[in-house]
């Protein structure tokens, strides 16, 4: 779709990685500006047998998908001449480097609108480009925790004195801001092809996690009060989550299960997945307002009988009958998934280093995909340095 497009990814890290490769997904011609020691998504791994190989990255792998690599020194006179050159030639420029950096080395927006009217200009930065906290370095890390997420992220626990807040693993909050980052770059390429405008575009990888946030701001503007971490002050009966009616997490011979027999109707469908265990005809358990008030007793004696049984099993005995249940995946599980593997999820490429893997795939099918999507292993460090001469028109120097 994005066929014709030219990126250049001047940038580091997860996310500009991420934002560059929806547009790689997407057919446009992606070029990877790296330096002589590579992005840094090359030293974050995991890689093969643990051991280190600026070629055998997983992120690095996964992120570069369909890119090409081309190494300059972005402080080289003539690495900087070359660039220019080859931004006038470009549609999209993704950079995440500090703010002002760009500017200093004379390769800034400025300049590179000077030589090109339609440039589309993509800046990720940690907290924008005006407020007290514009200059502050930031990580996923403390991207997350400033973002607000952390307080709920497990919901309510016994003691929030002794378990701190925690955050989702992996690099989530810079895949959050990449795909924001993809987004606004997205809606600046439909301008500039509607109506041959460029533009700059800042993005905030704090307000990109913020934003996220809907539900609990919506809370604060109705003026109600923040949820407590404290169980005990919890009046849901949620294990692990905060919802208003039953749901939760339970134990199985092969992992976890989640289920919601919310309603009166579905409890008693629930009850039958189980074959009717006599507790069951406990008149505390009758009503779901009587389940809420004796959550805890409830969810020992359902584990009891989950504990026997597949996590699969029931989840698939629980959807016969009509009732939200789903196995707990792990990431072995995801890649054995009947459902996944029939629409083809994940891919398959050979690559030099590191041989034959199944990579993630994207979360949508085009009727026309373009053809050179997913045939491409991710780049070798610098392996189309020769490309720049034939782009910019000139010999190598």
């Amino acid at each position: 779709m994005l066929s014709g497009i030219r990126v250049l990814d001047i940038g580091s890290g997860v996310s500009s990685g991420y934002c560059s490769k929806i547009f790689s997904d997407l057919g446009a011609e992606v070029i990877k500006i790296e330096s002589s020691k590579g992005d840094s998504v090359r030293y974050m791994g995991p890689y093969p047998e643990d051991k280190f190989h600026i070629e055998k990255s997983a992120m690095h792998l996964s992120l570069n998908l369909g890119k090409r690599s081309i190494v300059l020194d972005l402080k080289n006179d003539i690495d900087i001449k070359k660039f220019l050159r080859l931004s006038s030639t470009a549609d999209i420029i993704i950079e995440n480097h500090p703010l002002g950096e760009l500017d200093k080395l004379g390769i800034g927006y400025d300049v590179i609108e000077n030589l090109n009217k339609e440039i589309i200009f993509t800046t990720i930065t940690p907290f924008g480009n005006k407020g007290p906290y514009k200059n502050y370095k930031l990580t996923d890390l403390v991207l997350f925790h400033m973002a607000g997420h952390s307080h709920g992220l497990l919901g309510p626990v016994e003691n929030p004195e002794i378990v701190p807040p925690i955050r989702a693993g992996g690099y989530q909050a810079e895949f959050v801001v990449g795909m924001a980052a993809a987004t606004a770059t997205m809606i600046a390429l439909y301008r500039k092809i509607s109506k041959n405008k460029g533009s700059h575009i800042t993005i905030s990888s704090f307000e990109s996690m913020v934003t996220q946030l809907i539900s609990g701001l919506a809370n604060c503007a109705y003026d109600k009060p923040v949820p407590s971490r404290d169980l005990s002050l919890q009046k849901e009966a949620s294990v692990g989550g905060m919802v208003t009616a039953i749901g939760g997490i339970l134990p199985c011979n092969d992992g976890y299960v989640a289920i919601s027999p919310r309603e009166d109707a579905q409890w008693e469908r629930w009850v039958q997945v189980m074959d009717s265990p006599e507790w069951t005809n406990q008149d505390r358990f009758k009503t779901r307002e009587g389940r809420q008030d004796n959550y805890r007793d409830l969810w020992d004696l359902i584990s009891e009988w989950t504990i026997k049984e597949s996590k699969f099993d029931i989840a698939r005995k629980g959807q016969n009958k009509r009732i939200p249940c789903f196995p707990v995946n792990t990431i072995e599980d995801l890649m054995t998934d009947k459902h996944l593997s029939e629409r083809e999820f994940f891919i398959e490429l050979d690559h030099p280093y590191v041989g034959k893997l199944k990579y993630p795939g994207v979360a949508y099918k085009l009727s026309n995909p373009p053809s050179n999507v997913f045939k491409l292993h991710a780049p070798i460090l610098g392996q189309d340095n020769d490309m720049i001469s034939e782009l910019i028109g000139e010999k190598n120097e």
